[in-house]
């Protein structure tokens, strides 16, 4: 083909001179891969600034249920994520209309502020007061305090089997009185002595004997030894005696 002036020469140059364009997904598929992804932008979203983040945090609160993280201060804003009760977020101490401001995943989001709080409540279960299975005691002739004790130990130490509640005289003959059997070097007796003082004020409790220690709060305020009586039950190394002032519990 001919050219006038010359012209082939010029345009094999020009298509010599242009850069040639890769076919990407012949080129790919000859090696048995993917074809690239490639980016239309050079554009990248910057990197959080950590330091900057830390610095807005002047706090954490605990979740006090399950927790929705909303983009903005109102329920009716996107829920963004949630966070289990216990978990704790970080706040930047800013509020607003009901809402606290924290820092989720380096932004910062919100949440109702009175579903977050400094600390997390200790919940206290409420004390046993269903009777004990039949077979481990009476509660017949008990003091109200006494019963309030039976089935609070009862209901909180279920592997306990025997109590000892109305016997012989004094305040056993009385109801005052409860003996929580537990047997000798059994440690759930030291933990039945502790759950008691805990409780003293629930459950009406005048005073305790428990390896042969009386602790008796009016009086003294830890355990005083007693002398020895002779035997196992006798110095209450096998059982937990309880005295209840018998009608005087405050729950």
């Amino acid at each position: 083909m001919a050219y006038e002036d010359g012209s082939r020469a010029a345009v094999e140059k020009v298509a010599d001179a242009a850069p040639q364009k890769q076919d990407l997904f012949a080129a790919s598929v000859s090696q048995g891969q993917a074809p690239p992804t490639v980016s239309r932008s050079a554009e990248r979203a910057p990197l959080p600034d950590t330091a900057a983040v830390e610095d807005t945090i002047k706090g954490m609160r605990f979740a006090l249920k399950k927790l929705q993280i909303h983009a903005d201060a109102s329920s009716s804003s996107p829920v963004l994520a949630s966070v289990a009760k216990g978990e704790t977020v970080d706040i930047t101490g800013v509020t607003q209309d009901g809402w606290t401001q924290i820092v989720h995943k380096d932004a910062s989001r919100w949440v109702e502020s009175s579903l977050v709080a400094k600390k997390m409540p200790v919940i206290v279960k409420p004390l046993g007061t269903s009777p004990c299975p039949a077979g481990k005691g009476s509660e017949s002739g008990l003091q109200p305090d006494t019963v309030k004790v039976f089935r609070a130990v009862c209901a909180k130490f279920p592997s306990i089997a025997t109590y000892g509640g109305i016997a012989g005289r004094g305040e056993h003959a009385t109801g005052h009185s409860l003996d929580i059997m537990v047997g000798v070097g059994n440690p759930i007796g030291d933990e039945v002595a502790a759950f008691l003082q805990d409780h003293r004020a629930d459950l009406g409790i005048e005073y305790l004997i428990w390896k042969q220690r009386i602790w008796r709060p009016a009086t003294s305020s830890g355990w005083r030894g007693m002398e020895n009586r002779g035997g196992a039950t006798a110095n209450h190394m096998d059982h937990v005696h309880v005295t209840t002032y018998g009608s005087s519990a405050t729950s």
